[in-house]
């Protein structure tokens, strides 16, 4: 088997590119806080996007790249690069440390091709990772999905930011044992596979494949249980265009109980 069917052979490059990003982005947040804070928010994607793709291009491999900044091709064939640059932009312009790089790769435009996956955290440079049928690493140690809890004692990420009604989520809010936003889906993902949260909730029909694919291979190689658009584990198109709806927990109990309380709010 080649190393790109087990994913690890991806490992180094993404490893490279992020923590490329990583590096950039503290000089840019050093040297340029005067920034007013959209022109920052562009400069940092642009820059993190760049950085990335020269990182591609550098190390000679076929890629089709599909980012939330912009898709490119380099050579004929190869994988596909799904990118969030950066996720949690706002979070990192404003200083708030919940911000991340994240990329999967695939053997084709679907999610159920994925080969690997790769969150880095670009304050603390934690990073979180996963191969398809080998497990999911926080920094390296092997991560597991928290085991079921009521939803009354768990702490459950729901992201209803953007002027998104609230009525959807509304009984879970008020069921749920602890609520965060952190603004930062892949990160949100991360902690659900890690055990620190039980499950990450967007209803919105706004967040799109990038933000989450790497985030998804990482929790569904630890275990957790997700779905996209009412459907269990259900497939992904990776495209930027790719908008939906999203329940991901860390196994089925919480999966259940959680759908019961948002079919109460509809």
């Amino acid at each position: 088997m080649t190393s790109f069917n087990k994913g690890l052979g991806w490992m180094p490059i993404l490893f490279e590119a992020a923590e490329k990003v990583r590096s950039q982005i503290r000089k840019t947040l050093l040297n340029r806080p005067t920034l007013e804070h959209t022109e920052l928010k562009k400069l940092l994607d642009a820059e993190a996007q760049q950085i990335i793709l020269e990182t591609l291009r550098e190390s000679g491999r076929s890629v089709h790249v599909i980012s939330e900044e912009g898709d490119c091709t380099f050579g004929e064939g190869g994988a596909y690069i799904i990118v969030d640059p950066v996720d949690g932009t706002t979070n990192l312009a404003k200083g708030i440390p919940f911000a991340v790089t994240s990329l999967m790769v695939s053997e084709t435009p679907r999610f159920s091709d994925a080969v690997a996956g790769f969150v880095m955290d670009l304050y603390s440079g934690e990073v979180f990772r996963a191969e398809r049928n080998r497990g999911a690493w926080r920094g390296g140690k092997r991560i597991n999905s928290a085991k079921p809890r009521p939803v009354r004692e768990a702490l459950i990420s729901i992201d209803i930011s953007k002027g998104a009604p609230i009525t959807p989520v509304e009984k879970l809010i008020q069921e749920a044992g602890h609520i965060r936003q952190l603004g930062c889906a892949a990160l949100s993902l991360c902690y659900v596979a890690s055990g620190l949260m039980d499950a990450h909730v967007d209803l919105r029909g706004t967040i799109r494949a990038t933000d989450v694919a790497a985030g998804l291979l990482i929790l569904k190689e630890a275990g957790g249980i997700y779905s996209i658009n009412g459907v269990t584990m259900g497939n992904l198109e990776l495209s930027r265009k790719s908008n939906l709806d999203l329940v991901a927990t860390s196994n089925s109990r919480t999966l259940e109980e959680i759908f019961n309380l948002v079919a109460q709010g509809e």
